[in-house]
């Protein structure tokens, strides 16, 4: 018979010739993060769809090789996953990605620095202000340093994990846990406590060294070293002022790698912070400027809060005033975060492809997957004459002939009567019958047909035996008849996932490219 007998056996077809106009040459594809069960694929602008000119491409066939807008590609479904096919031929079709940067940061900035305007922002900031509020109304005398300590780990935590949060690209990123005291709260503070000192050390020893440094001075460079750089006999010392120019420029970088978990020494070290310079190019300039312009507001901001602290209403001034305070600290640790999230690939941060997003942003195909109810196959004309009736008899007329024609192996009123059967229950056919049809049209060349057969054959009964063998053969289609290695080697994936224990797991075990 046509057919093969085992799912392992490639259908004997030729192999249709994959036109190679345009493609890079093997070994020059960037790789990117899959999504779903569609490969990589990127784009440096948003081509044009030939099919509707005026609408931007945001896929790109497998098969054909032709650009996809939305209304070119449809979703389908392989049991719990979804994937996206090219409309016109049924070949796999990709997203195309492009690199975060193709949007200017100074587009990005206003949102980072609305951030604390949202729900989540100002969440945060009133739960931390007011935690703040708290420990420093309980500094008092001798244990003082205790909740003072506490204080500096939760502010500085809660800095570092909205740094890290805005790298991610979170809309509402998750606060620092508070589950471990040196972990969460110590080792955070000491880090922030450290990097800022740090970076206005230079200046600061300069400032020292102008005047008479006390015990008193040397304690003050700890609790307020604003105070020892403007004291009258640094005042008017321009190496002092230069120093601190230096330091306030370094400070942005220091903080990002201090928030990436660098080492202390490599966060101060000022050749990471001209690397970093170097990296971002123009937007380096840009967001120094930004920190210029938030050290302005947040010294208003402390101006203000001395007035709050006047009212003396018990802990609601001390409250509105620790808010004020956090507020431009708080949207500087977005706009570091936006920086990662922009040109972390730069700063060595993470890999390059993990900063490519689609083309299209959110858009998806404007046709979603049918329901495998009601799914017809790929490719089969059914004339109008030859549909069932709608009558429980007519359907078990239809069922009982489409069984009887998959005994018989014939195949070609087989797959006939296969398309007829669309308006049936999928369910009511068996994972046997869709595996027989996948393998008749797989053996004919219809592939699209092949495909959407087996993927049904998986889909209605997963725990059966045969579902297994189906998603074999299905990734054996799309890998050796269709071209597509990305598309079966997520297949072969998830079978490894779903059938640890089967013949088909080893058989997918061998032909999964091992994890890098």
């Amino acid at each position: 018979m046509p057919c093969g007998s085992s799912a392992w056996s490639a259908p004997p077809t030729r192999r249709r010739p994959r036109s190679r106009r345009g493609s890079a040459p093997r070994g020059t594809r960037l790789r990117a993060p899959r999504s779903r069960l569609h490969g990589p694929m990127a784009a440096r602008a948003p081509d044009r769809c030939p099919s509707h000119p005026t609408v931007a491409a945001g896929w790109r066939c497998e098969q054909c090789e032709s650009l996809l807008c939305p209304a070119c590609v449809e979703t389908r479904r392989m049991g719990p996953v979804e994937y996206f096919a090219c409309g016109r031929c049924g070949g796999t079709a990709n997203v195309l990605l492009r690199h975060r940067s193709h949007r200017a940061l100074a587009e990005r900035l206003p949102d980072a620095v609305r951030f604390l305007l949202t729900g989540p922002g100002l969440q945060t900031l009133l739960a931390v202000s007011l935690m703040l509020a708290v420990l420093r109304s309980l500094a008092v005398g001798v244990l003082a340093i205790l909740p003072l300590t506490l204080a500096l780990g939760i502010f500085w935590a809660t800095f570092f994990a909205l740094v890290r949060g805005a790298a991610r690209g979170d809309a509402e990123p998750e606060g620092p846990g508070f589950t471990d005291l040196i972990r969460d709260n110590l080792r955070p503070g000491l880090r922030g406590l450290v990097v800022t000192v740090g970076v206005f050390l230079p200046a600061l020893a300069r400032a020292l060294s102008v005047g008479r440094p006390t015990g008193d001075d040397l304690l003050s460079l700890l609790l307020h070293p604003l105070d020892v750089l403007t004291a009258s006999a640094a005042w008017d010392d321009p190496v002092s002022w230069g120093l601190a120019l230096g330091g306030f420029l370094w400070l942005p970088w220091a903080w990002l790698l201090a928030a990436t978990e660098q080492p202390l020494l490599s966060a101060l070290h000022p050749g990471n912070a001209l690397r970093c310079i170097r990296a971002l190019g123009r937007d380096a300039g840009l967001v120094m400027g930004v920190f210029a312009l938030m050290a302005l507001v947040h010294g208003v901001m402390h101006w203000r809060a001395e007035g709050v602290l006047d009212f003396g209403i018990f802990i609601l001034s001390r409250w509105i005033a620790e808010a004020l305070t956090l507020l431009v600290p708080f949207a500087a640790a977005n706009v570091l975060g936006l920086v990662l999230y922009v040109h972390g690939d730069a700063l060595g941060y993470l890999p390059a492809r993990d900063f490519l997003e689609p083309v299209l942003g959110d858009a998806r195909p404007e046709r979603g997957p049918q329901p495998l109810r009601d799914a017809t196959p790929f490719g089969v004309e059914v004339p109008i004459e030859a549909a069932p009736g709608t009558g429980e008899d007519s359907q078990a007329e239809q069922l009982a002939a489409f069984t009887a024609t998959v005994e018989a192996r014939d195949v070609a009123r087989a797959i006939a009567l296969y398309g007829v059967l669309r308006v049936l229950p999928r369910l009511k056919l068996s994972p046997a019958h869709h595996l027989f049809i996948g393998q008749a049209a797989a053996v004919e060349g219809d592939f699209p047909l092949s495909v959407l057969a087996l993927e049904a054959a998986a889909d209605v009964a997963p725990e059966d035996p045969l579902a297994p063998r189906a998603l074999v053969l299905l990734a054996r289609v799309q890998g050796e008849k269709m071209g597509n290695a990305v598309r079966a080697e997520e297949i072969y994936r998830y079978i490894l996932h779903r059938y640890p224990d089967t013949e088909a797991a080893r058989f997918a075990h061998a032909r999964v490219k091992p994890a890098a």
